[in-house]
């Protein structure tokens, strides 16, 4: 279809809305965008990008701004990440990336739910127990933001399927819960020349980092990956899941940040919380040391 039947139709949909502080923008409800994607025979996800173009804000997006304008909300919904890991950090950091609109996510996740993952794990359920986490988060999207476009993926990240699981996407999120799948997944990112957001967890602390091709990386962290340990501290201080839900948070701010072509506050440095007492730290050039995992 010619953009500007399409537009018309987009203009036929439109409505005029008003934010809390009485500025006016005009809106396209789902139902309204559905209906242009059927009769266009178009992807929801290309009318709401054809509706952006237009001027016109699909209505889920509008208290997004006016922290993100039009052309931002575009450039998101235009984007890929892919997301390796899906519990205590990738569940929440799947709710979030879907509910802000971006618009392609890979989700990768070998595991299936256990009744211990119930404390902190957005996706898991009672009625989940056993079911593949992969699977869940599809769902989770599909429930939350149809517009979206998953590619589920029901398998562990290795060394082997490292390349095709990271095929196209512009960053990729570590919310991995062992350390040498960490290295492992630094390499896939330095080989696809993309950025890695990687965050950790345990107890009621947390840590965050940025590492983009040719940074020094993990190894600042954790030293040489054959002197790593296997695991950080969670396997002793467990998770509480307010880190969870707190460092998923930091971990997509800086994954907007950097999809909206800005400067990462947080590349080449470590992010430290230590939650329940509201304290943060943020240093340069990290050395060697322990950290927690998801």
């Amino acid at each position: 279809m010619a953009n500007k039947e399409l537009n018309d139709l987009l203009q036929a949909h439109a409505r005029q809305r008003s934010r809390p502080d009485a500025s006016l923008y005009q809106a396209i409800y789902l139902d309204d965008a559905w209906a242009v994607a059927e009769k266009t025979g178009l992807s929801l996800l290309k009318v709401e990008c054809g509706a952006l173009e237009s001027g016109i804000i699909p209505e889920r997006y509008s208290r997004n701004q006016k922290s993100l304008d039009n052309a931002d909300q575009l450039r998101l919904l235009h984007s890929h990440v892919a997301v390796i890991g899906l519990g205590g950090l990738g569940g929440t950091v799947t709710e979030i990336l879907a509910r802000i609109g971006i618009g392609r996510l890979t989700l990768i996740d070998g595991d299936c739910f256990e009744e211990s993952n119930l404390n902190r794990q957005l996706l898991s359920s009672t009625a989940a127990i056993g079911q593949s986490k992969a699977e869940a988060a599809q769902r989770r999207v599909q429930q939350i933001n149809p517009a979206v476009e998953v590619r589920m993926v029901p398998e562990f990240f290795r060394a082997d399927n490292a390349q095709a699981l990271l095929d196209d996407a512009q960053l990729a999120i570590d919310c991995l819960d062992n350390i040498p799948d960490r290295f492992v997944l630094e390499q896939a990112c330095r080989n696809a020349s993309i950025p890695l957001i990687s965050a950790a967890i345990g107890g009621s602390s947390g840590r965050a980092t940025v590492i983009f091709p040719g940074d020094p990386g993990l190894k600042a962290l954790y030293g040489p990956p054959e002197k790593a340990p296997k695991k950080g501290i969670e396997a002793t201080a467990g998770t509480l899941p307010f880190a969870a839900v707190y460092m998923a948070a930091v971990e997509c701010a800086e994954a907007t940040t950097i999809l909206l072509g800005k400067p990462s506050e947080l590349k080449n440095k470590l992010f430290l919380a230590e939650i329940a007492d509201h304290v943060t730290e943020l240093f340069n050039a990290p050395g060697p040391a322990e950290e927690s995992v998801d």
